[in-house]
């Protein structure tokens, strides 16, 4: 009888460990997508002395980086206040890991994305890339902010050249955009990078036109992506039939 309570206890005991396992930082395949770019040993390095000042830094210098991660994962979010980092120490209940099983336990200062937007919502450690079943208990949280603005709207009167301090600082992290730029000649350019001529010559933007940097796209204000061969022949025709209605005699 002995014997077999002993055994009960034993098998229950390898169950709660079971159970307890750490819920990132184990054999289970992780989604190391969202940390791409990010010099994750190092945050954890950081996270090990807890200096989350030079944590919060980290996030700070990379947050570009961080955001685009996030936005590859879920293009539908248009606002980032509906992206939200937060550094926490506490429990985790049912964490799905890669291999869809289920891990609980413990997590120190690791940093946690949270997703609220009408598309989506969901929370996910950084390091892993895994999705919660359950909420998080955080004892000890610290606010990192909101993701990286992304997605310029261009307002009457404005270019390209009024969002230039942003559009150059994502410029290591998006795509180049494939706008057309027209010379004081009205002229269309070639160019290598948007870069080299904003400021410079105007853009075939429209008011209310977004400029996404993630994607490397242009929406207009009905949210259809623009085709600039079809807006360019456009205002051509346009311009063709406003300067025949000027030359033709009263």
């Amino acid at each position: 009888m002995r014997r077999f309570i002993f055994a009960f206890v034993a098998v229950a005991t390898i169950a709660v460990m079971a159970s307890c396992t750490d819920p990132i930082h184990n054999d289970d395949p992780a989604d190391s997508s969202y940390s791409t770019g990010f010099p994750l040993d190092r945050f954890h390095e950081l996270g090990q002395t807890g200096d989350t000042t030079a944590q919060h830094q980290l996030v700070d210098q990379y947050r570009r980086q961080l955001t685009a991660n996030v936005v590859q994962h879920y293009p539908n979010i248009a606002d980032e206040n509906h992206i939200h980092f937060v550094l926490g120490s506490g429990y985790a209940k049912d964490v799905l890991s890669g291999s869809g099983k289920t891990y609980s336990g413990k997590f120190h200062n690791e940093l946690i994305i949270i997703i609220d937007d009408p598309a989506v919502k969901d929370t996910l450690f950084l390091a892993c890339g895994n999705g919660m079943l359950c909420p998080l208990r955080i004892s000890d949280r610290h606010d990192f902010g909101n993701a990286e603005r992304w997605r310029f709207t261009i307002l009457p009167g404005e270019g390209l050249a009024h969002h230039l301090p942003e559009l150059q600082a994502w410029a290591e992290v998006a795509g180049d955009l494939h706008i057309p730029i027209r010379n004081k000649d009205g002229k269309v350019v070639s160019q290598d990078t948007y870069l080299n001529y904003l400021g410079k010559y105007e853009s075939y933007l429209f008011p209310y036109d977004v400029v996404d940097m993630q994607t490397g796209k242009v929406y207009n204000q009905a949210g259809q992506e623009v085709n600039f061969d079809k807006r360019l022949a456009e205002t051509q025709k346009a311009n063709a039939k406003a300067a025949k209605a000027k030359a033709k005699p009263n």
